[in-house]
């Protein structure tokens, strides 16, 4: 094996060249081959698919935390997830036994490829996939009710009441940098929607008694997973873990998981039907899931409340991503070049609808956790 071996095709400057041999080198390792950038790979962030030892790894930039984040937790709690059968994948130790090294400013890890295929809503298997995860997330919420090591929380203004006000105020901003007329009253509208009804779903959760809490994954969607013809295969996207309450997580997953379409190679994710979730989908989830983690008394109740509160966050995250990703110095125009106008119009719709449809659906939903 040769070092740092490139494809013909990769263009890399003698100077990254280097620092890409001072990073492995840091990790003890002098022998590699460089295999291509990963499709999670952008143009501010490293990640690199290489050869050790005929193993696949990934040399990334270690993801950002919150500012003064104690990041050490994420560290403990993925090894005691492994030691409890969670199929994380491992990260390579530096010398000095750390799953990290740091040169200059810069902070990297290198963690093994994540085995299995991806999820992909049109596969044939993808509803037992969906119980997949389900029965994977009540794997990792059973661990983790059992994990002895230090509450890692996050700050007041990062508490999910926070959160969502702040991706609100951003979608109100950005109705008023829109000079479409028409795109900018839906998004309007869609943020004073969800403003009407977020302070009772926040009451009803802050009433809610015994709600259980521990730390959770923390970004528990479709392209954190690897399936295989048994189940899950690979867990990744630990890097939002923190203590919670559960239910938000079980919403979060609930939405990712029946209400979007994962297509692999496809940057947008889209709504899966017209109106709402799909509701099969929802019932596999919650099956599954609640095989091995039935509601606490009350909880399931509140799973409509949950959606509410999160459904904003993760609507801006998924289906309107490439509105509200738009540079603000370049308006909506790139938006709009990728996706004609009736497309996010109707995306937008399907965004509005979601209030009112979780309203019909509350009194059904808690009968599918149980």
């Amino acid at each position: 094996m040769h070092n740092h071996e490139f494809d013909d095709t990769q263009e890399v400057q003698a100077k990254d060249l280097l620092d890409l041999n001072a990073v492995m080198q840091a990790f003890g390792i002098h022998e590699w081959q460089n295999l291509g950038e990963t499709d999670a790979a952008r143009a501010d962030n490293l990640s690199l698919l290489v050869d050790i030892q005929e193993q696949r790894y990934v040399l990334r930039e270690r993801p950002e935390g919150l500012a003064g984040e104690d990041l050490s937790h994420r560290y403990a709690f993925r090894r005691y997830l492994q030691q409890n059968d969670i199929p994380i994948p491992a990260l390579w130790l530096a010398p000095d036994g750390k799953p990290v090294v740091t040169l200059g400013e810069d902070d990297f890890e290198l963690q093994q490829w994540a085995e299995g295929e991806l999820f992909d809503t049109a596969n044939p298997r993808s509803l037992e996939w969906v119980e997949f995860a389900g029965t994977m997330l009540g794997r990792i919420h059973l661990a983790s009710q059992r994990y002895a090591g230090d509450q890692h929380r996050w700050p007041s203004e990062a508490h999910m009441g926070g959160m969502v006000q702040n991706w609100l105020n951003l979608a109100r901003g950005k109705a008023e940098q829109s000079e479409i007329h028409a795109l900018a009253a839906a998004l309007s509208q869609w943020v004073e929607q969800w403003e009407a009804v977020l302070p009772s779903a926040m009451m009803s959760i802050g009433a809610g008694r015994n709600l259980p809490e521990f730390h959770l994954h923390g970004d528990y969607h479709a392209l954190n997973l690897r399936f295989g013809p048994s189940g899950v295969t690979a867990v990744t996207g630990l890097e939002a873990s923190r203590w919670e309450k559960r239910i938000f997580e079980v919403a979060y997953a609930l939405f990712y998981f029946s209400a979007l379409a994962w297509q692999p190679g496809n940057s947008l994710t889209r709504p899966l039907v017209k109106r709402g979730f799909e509701p099969e989908r929802m019932r596999r989830f919650l099956q599954a899931y609640g095989e091995l983690c039935p509601p606490a008394p009350g909880e399931a109740a509140l799973l409509t409340d949950a959606l509410l509160i999160i459904s904003p966050i993760a609507t801006i995250n998924g289906p309107l991503e490439d509105l509200f990703y738009t540079p603000i110095e370049a308006g909506l125009a790139p938006a709009l070049v990728s996706s004609n106008i009736d497309d996010l119009m109707e995306r937008l719709s399907w965004a509005a609808s979601l209030p009112a449809w979780l309203a019909r659906v509350r009194r059904a939903l808690p009968e599918m956790w149980v």
